[in-house]
């Protein structure tokens, strides 16, 4: 599906255009027991507003889309770079409910790519090792190995672990594989833990969830930070110098 993003200068007011702006939509009629069709254009609000203002269309930088929900969720606010070859916007998109229109916001700034972040699935790790060790081991050392484990996932560099990768369903978080070297390290930090047969225990626990879908793999969490100037009237949605925080969306224009 291509889309063209057309901006009022006047009213720095913009919209998506599509081949579905005209498509059909189809209403259910319970006194005939049928469908009945409904003819609709998009476009029409916006060209009748803005018919006689200068407009221009905006080129889109397809790998700047930033987003701390996931892609499956229909009312994700996100935010997108675009030029038209002599500045540069950055554009919110978002609607309030699910029979809302998608709206937009345009305003002059830029989106900054922070540092990744490595993290654990503590919680998730606690479950899981709940569920499978049947109260083999104490509650107090199951909080001392998930310290230890966050202790030694803390020191790895993101980049490495993006090696060896897995996107998941939130567009901010990658799922990361754990290496032979990572649960030596972490296997050595717990000797002071747990009895010979809890450390046997543990050491399956570990290699049985150290794929991308299991409990110990790492996450490398993206974030971003949008810094504007209001500098184009009030639909620029910020004050001069003022920022977003937020985590990475690497889904694509849709």
């Amino acid at each position: 599906m291509q889309r063209r993003l057309i901006r009022c200068i006047e009213c720095n007011e913009i919209i998506s255009m599509t081949e579905y702006d005209f498509s059909p939509e189809y209403r259910y009629d319970e006194e005939k027991d049928c469908f009945i069709k409904q003819n609709k254009n998009d476009r029409e609000p916006f060209v009748t507003k803005h018919k006689d203002h200068s407009i221009e269309e905006l080129k889109v930088n397809g790998a700047s889309f930033v987003s701390k929900s996931p892609y499956s969720d229909p009312l994700k606010t996100c935010y997108f770079e675009a030029t038209n070859g002599r500045e540069n916007f950055v554009i919110k998109r978002w609607r309030d409910t699910i029979d809302d229109p998608v709206e937009y916001a345009l305003f002059k700034g830029h989106i900054e790519i922070l540092d990744p972040q490595v993290e654990i699935q503590t919680t998730h790790i606690r479950r899981q090792m709940e569920a499978d060790m049947d109260h083999l081991i104490p509650e107090e050392k199951i909080n001392r190995f998930i310290k230890k484990v966050e202790t030694v996932v803390s020191q790895l560099d993101p980049k490495t672990l993006l090696k060896n990768s897995l996107e998941s369903d939130c567009p901010s978080v990658v799922y990361c594989r754990l290496m032979d070297d990572m649960i030596d390290r972490i296997v050595e930090q717990c000797k002071d833990i747990f009895n010979r047969k809890e450390a046997v225990a543990i050491q399956d626990f570990i290699y049985e969830n150290i794929d991308y879908d299991g409990v110990m793999a790492p996450l490398v969490r993206f974030h971003f930070e949008i810094k504007y100037s209001n500098d184009m009237g009030e639909n620029s949605r910020g004050d001069s110098n003022s920022s977003i925080i937020g985590e990475i969306d690497q889904s694509a224009y849709m």
